[in-house]
Formats: structure tokens, C-alpha cells, sequence
């Protein structure tokens, strides 16, 4: 069957069409996949780009958020001054692989946490490197200077001068001594590593110089650590046989039991008269009398007695010897201590007298008091009980003291020199290393007060864990009024009470 000739051209448009519609379609779905491919070439790389960005700002800025309990990493404003401050720029290298720290028990995660959070913060001032001494033995040569070092330590150093820190001394502890276990307790490495930053930039050093020769006391190995971490060298002297070093600005005299002659009171009054500070830590005489010190304590405007000062109302737990003192609001020393939270507590605290000599350039300050139901006896009266007698002396009485001079010449030129008059048991080391107790925060503040370096910071140890509750002896009567005898009774009563009225029901 022959087809008509309009039929042929209508198929022949048809297929042209259809052929059109093809290539139409051929060109879209190139468009469209060259489109989407190049879609997703400008995502990776954008997706590359902002990871190398988020890189970049990570390394210069603090992005973490500090989810911890403790706020363990939470850098201070403090920290922050001076990180801002440096002159210099420092390297802190750590003597380890940094696999050791980073993924490594939290002994050395939190450190390795910390480290990073500096080396953000510094801006390209603070450097953090990991050399691993295993594969880097002669790591050690650039360090002979600093003495004996080991594997996990951290040197801190600027073109000026270095220290170095074992990760334990980063750490808060405390010894169990009946099962002889340690305990972190709390991470005080920004304490720390701040005052190294401090240390290796500060174009000079504090000195503080420990007096011996006169049976002083030699356990100090927490006053050692305080003055440490607040950027003192620390030396001894016998002061018969020695100057005071020029470079001395603390020095410090700890419950001597023989008198000191005259010369070596000459030698004292000149440092203090040049600018020097001291702490005096005495402890009740025994046997020999201190005449010579006593009588140089008295032109400072203080004087010791030879006494004990007992406290059955606010001491610690029923033990009136352990004196929990009253601390004064005293600007700039004690004006951020946590107070009513925490108290100090100084054991067998001697009472100090002052003795009325104040002038314009010489002012006192009371720091400690007792409360006033405490009592003071003699040393060989306390050997023989610590029950209140009529004929004790009654408080309060003052238990720790800055003396305070200054001096002009004549062009005005201002010298201040600061004493610290307490008793031995307020910075005994059973005592400063109990995280619990004020006395170490105390101590640090007063150092801090009465230093004539001023760029040093003091910044509280995170504790991992509340610590111990200590009750005062007040507060025992009166759980054992309320809890042991009030409460029982009331619901005795109130027993009595419903069982009289039902037992006839």
C-alpha cells in the first residue's frame, strides 16, 4: 500500500523533532552535570578551606569550652595579663613524646590540655614542643645548667633564663601517712606555669634568705614551695659568718633557740633599713632567753610572750590548741581570701603583744586575733592540761602582725620595709600542705603584700573533689544539742504523745 506523500513529510518532521528533543536533552543533562560537578569541586574545597581555617584560628585562639566540673582549664584574667605582657618571646619544651601527654592517663591529659590552651593564648609568643629523649638523647646537654632532669619534665626558658617542673609539682597531693598513699587532690599547673612565665621574663629575681646557726627550724619545705611558685630563689646563710647578699628582698628567721648577738642584730636592722622585708615565726621559749631578738622585736612594735594560747570555743574539732583565728579585713592581703568558707588555724600560736610605738612612718596592721573566749597558759602549764584556770589571762589576744616602716631622704625617695611577726605553727608544713586550710592562701597573699615586686599572682589551686569538712568545736556542741540529744527526744515526745491518745481508742 502506497503511502501519500504528506504522510512521508509529516513522519520526516516528526523524526526531526524527536532528534531535536534528544539533543536538547543531551545538552541539559551535560549542563546540568558539568554544573554539579563543578558544585561539588567549589564544596570540597570550600569544606578544605575552612578546615584549614578553623585550623589556623584554633591554633591562635581558645575555641574549647571548659565542660569540666572543676573548670579545670579555665585560663584567669590574671594568666591572661601576662601572657599580653611578654616581652619575650618563651619556649616551653616537654620532655616527651607528645602521644605520652595527649593520650596518656588524666595525670598528663590535663597538663597536655593546659599547655595547649598557653600556646593558643600567646599568639605566636608562646611555643609548646614534645622531644622524646628516648629518640633525642642529647635533648639533655642543653639543659646541664638546671641539673639532674628526667623523662615527662617541662622546661620553661626565654633568652634570659630557664627553670624546669616536674608534672607532680603541677598537682595539688596529699600523703595518707597511715597507708602511705598519695592522693592528687586538685591541678595547680596554671599557678605554676604563669609564675615560670614570669621567671624567665622579669629582668631580676627575688632572693629569700633562710638565717641559720640558732637551731632554727629546717622543716619548711612548704613555705619553700610557696616562695618557689612565686618566683623566689630561696638561700640559707649562717648570719655570724655571712652578709646578708645584696639580691636578699624576704628574710625569713624560724623559731631560733639561742639569742642572736648584737652584730648579727646590726646586720638584720641594715637590711631591713635598706628596703628588706622578713617573717618571724617564733615558738615559746624553753630554756634560753631570746633578750637581744626580743628587744629588736620591740622597736618593730611587737613583743612575744611566752605563752600558748588555748581556745575551747573556736578551735579545730575539740582540740583548743589548733586556734582557729579571726583574720582581718585588711586591703590588699586578705580582702579576696574565702573566708566564710574557710578558715585558717594556727597550733600552739604564742600571743603577740604590741607595744604602743606606732608613728607616721611606722604602722601596724593585726592580721589574727582570737576569739574571745580564748585563754592563754604558760608552757609548762599547758603539760599539764588545757582546762581554763581562774588566773589565766583571757583574749582575744593578736596572733599574727605586720610591722610596717618608711622613709624618705631628701629628695623624697620612699624606702618600705615589712615584717611579719607570727608563730611557727601558722606556716608549719602539716599545716600549709592541707589544701582545707586558709593558711597557705594566707601566706601566699601576705608574701605578695608586703614583696616590692608587684607583678607576681597568686591563683588558687582547682580542686578535683570538695574537700574535708572541718568542724569547729562550737559547732560540734551543737550538732550533738540538736541531732544527738534535741531531736531524739522531740520525737520521743511526740510518740508518747500518739500512743497516749490511741491506746484508749
Amino acid at each position: 500500500m502506497k503511502r501519500k506523500p504528506d504522510e512521508i513529510l509529516n513522519e520526516g518532521l516528526i523524526d526531526q523533532e524527536l532528534a531535536a528533543e534528544e539533543e536538547e536533552i543531551k545538552s541539559r543533562k551535560f549542563k546540568y552535570g558539568t554544573l554539579a560537578t563543578i558544585f561539588t569541586i567549589v564544596f570540597i574545597i570550600g569544606v578544605v578551606l575552612v578546615n584549614i581555617l578553623l585550623g589556623y584560628m584554633t591554633d591562635r585562639f581558645v575555641w574549647e569550652w571548659d565542660m569540666t566540673r572543676e573548670k579545670l582549664f579555665e585560663i584567669s584574667e590574671d594568666t591572661k595579663e601576662v601572657i599580653d605582657d611578654l616581652s619575650r618571646d618563651v619556649t616551653i619544651t616537654v620532655l616527651s613524646d607528645e602521644t605520652n601527654y595527649r593520650d596518656s592517663t588524666e595525670l598528663l591529659s590535663n597538663i597536655y590540655e593546659t599547655l595547649q590552651r598557653y600556646e593558643a593564648l600567646g599568639s605566636g609568643k608562646i611555643k609548646v614542643r614534645y622531644i622524646d629523649p628516648n629518640m633525642n638523647p642529647k635533648i639533655f646537654d642543653e639543659y646541664d645548667e638546671l641539673g639532674t632532669l628526667s623523662s615527662n619534665y617541662i622546661v620553661v626558658e626565654s633568652d634570659l633564663r630557664k627553670t624546669f617542673m616536674a608534672p607532680t609539682s603541677l598537682y595539688n597531693m596529699e600523703v595518707d601517712e597511715d597507708e602511705n598513699i598519695t592522693y592528687y587532690v586538685g591541678l595547680r599547673a596554671e599557678q605554676a606555669l604563669t609564675s615560670a612565665l614570669i621567671f624567665v621574663t622579669q629582668e631580676s629575681v627575688n632572693t629569700a634568705v633562710y638565717v641559720r646557726g640558732h637551731g632554727e627550724d629546717y622543716s619548711l619545705d612548704e613555705l619553700d614551695s610557696i616562695l618557689t611558685k612565686m618566683n623566689y630563689d630561696t638561700k640559707v646563710i649562717i648570719l655570724a659568718q655571712e652578709e646578708i647578699p645584696e639580691e636578699c628582698t624576704m628574710l625569713i628567721i624560724s623559731s631560733p633557740d639561742t639569742d642572736y648577738s648584737v652584730e648579727e642584730i646590726e646586720k638584720i636592722d641594715a637590711y631591713l633599713m635598706r628596703g628588706g622585708d622578713a617573717i618571724v615565726s617564733m615558738t615559746p621559749e624553753t630554756s634560753t632567753q631570746l633578750t637581744n631578738l626580743n628587744s629588736y622585736f620591740e622597736e618593730w612594735g611587737v613583743r612575744y610572750k611566752s605563752q600558748i594560747i588555748l581556745d575551747n570555743h573556736q578551735s579545730l574539732s575539740g582540740y583548743p590548741m589548733y586556734v582557729v583565728p579571726t583574720i582581718a579585713q585588711v586591703d590588699n592581703v586578705t580582702d579576696e581570701l574565702n573566708v566564710k568558707n574557710y578558715f585558717a588555724i594556727i597550733p600552739a600560736c604564742m600571743p603577740i603583744e604590741l607595744t604602743g610605738t606606732e608613728t607616721s612612718a611606722h604602722k601596724m596592721a593585726v592580721m589574727m586575733t582570737s576569739s574571745s573566749y580564748s585563754y592563754s597558759k604558760d608552757l609548762n602549764e599547758v603539760t599539764m592540761g588545757y582546762d581554763q584556770e581562774p588566773t589565766d589571762e583571757t583574749g582575744p589576744f593578736n596572733m599574727c602582725v605586720i610591722s610596717e616602716y618608711v622613709v624618705s631622704d631628701k629628695n623624697l625617695n620612699y624606702t618600705r620595709s615589712d615584717v611579719v611577726f607570727c608563730s611557727a605553727g601558722m606556716i608549719s608544713d602539716s599545716v600549709l600542705e592541707a589544701s582545707n586550710f586558709l593558711n597557705a592562701q594566707f601566706t601566699e597573699h601576705v608574701i605578695d603584700y608586703i614583696s616590692e615586686y608587684n607583678d607576681q599572682v597568686v591563683i588558687p589551686d582547682k580542686d578535683f573533689e570538695s574537700t574535708a569538712l572541718n568542724i569547729l568545736t562550737w559547732q560540734i556542741r551543737v550538732v550533738l544539742w540538736v541531732v544527738v540529744i534535741a531531736m531524739p527526744l522531740a520525737i520521743l515526745a511526740v510518740g508518747i504523745v500518739i500512743w497516749s491518745k490511741r491506746r484508749h481508742l
